[in-house]
């Protein structure tokens, strides 16, 4: 086998160098040129396309970033107003409510700016299905809100009875869970993308070097070739029939 693969190669070699001969002397001084500059700008346009695709991709994790950071601050915000609310009811103090105004006044900003980042999103299609989870986000916090500005208005009055209290502690639960949930399924989506992202900037990293690699492969090896091929005196025209019948035992079945 390993017989049959050497002498495979000394055939591919002959036949390159008979190629190589029959070339015009003038046409083989351009190939020694144009190999290494062809590869060469190759590669630099597979640098200038990567380092493209490098800063869209980076400007796009800073921007996943941006959004996970607002949802965490909207979802400290409620869990602040819910906890603020809570004290207050059970202490009628009103330093307990400092949470509760606070997420009061940057809710809006917050969500805001939730809906700006979402909007800026490059794909269309992750656009609009975030654009949808951020309504439903919205219509929870507003009602969520509303409930709580309902309690600190009529929770502490006589005459509500136990079953409307209980009844509007229970609403607040699922909200602020359904709040819960989405936030948690639109930070997923963000790790995920930022997972995906990490990977394309390798692999764009990767294609780099194997540019520069091969580039440096080709211009070698170009070089390797036509001093081989001057050396062995392959361009020698008082050699070269003994060179083709070499090639020529080669190129023979075995057997023959």
């Amino acid at each position: 086998m390993l017989q049959r693969i050497v002498s495979l190669g000394k055939l591919l070699v002959c036949r390159l160098a008979r190629l190589w001969s029959s070339l015009p002397r003038h046409l083989r001084g351009k190939i020694q040129v144009a190999l290494p500059l062809l590869a060469v700008g190759i590669s630099a346009i597979v640098a200038v396309v990567g380092q493209y695709q490098h800063v869209r991709i980076e400007t796009a994790i800073q921007h996943q970033f941006q959004v996970v950071a607002a949802l965490d601050e909207a979802l400290t915000l409620m869990i602040n107003a819910e906890t603020g609310m809570r004290g207050y009811l059970l202490t009628k103090r009103e330093e307990f409510l400092q949470p509760y105004a606070v997420a009061s006044q940057r809710l809006s900003g917050t969500t805001s700016r939730i809906r700006a980042l979402i909007e800026s999103e490059q794909s269309n299609d992750e656009r609009l299905d975030k654009l949808h989870l951020t309504n439903q986000l919205q219509e929870l916090i507003n009602r969520q809100m509303s409930d709580l500005a309902w309690q600190k208005q009529y929770m502490t009055s006589a005459e509500i009875s136990a079953d409307e209290i209980f009844n509007h502690l229970i609403l607040g639960k699922q909200l602020m869970d359904e709040i819960r949930f989405i936030l948690e399924v639109m930070q997923n989506e963000e790790w995920q993308l930022l997972t995906t992202r990490i990977q394309k900037i390798n692999s764009i990293q990767q294609r780099g070097y194997l540019a520069i690699f091969l580039a440096l492969i080709v211009g070698l090896g170009s070089r390797l070739a036509t001093r081989y091929f001057l050396n062995s005196g392959v361009i020698d025209k008082a050699t070269q029939p003994e060179k083709d019948k070499g090639c020529l035992l080669h190129e023979k079945p075995s057997g023959a």
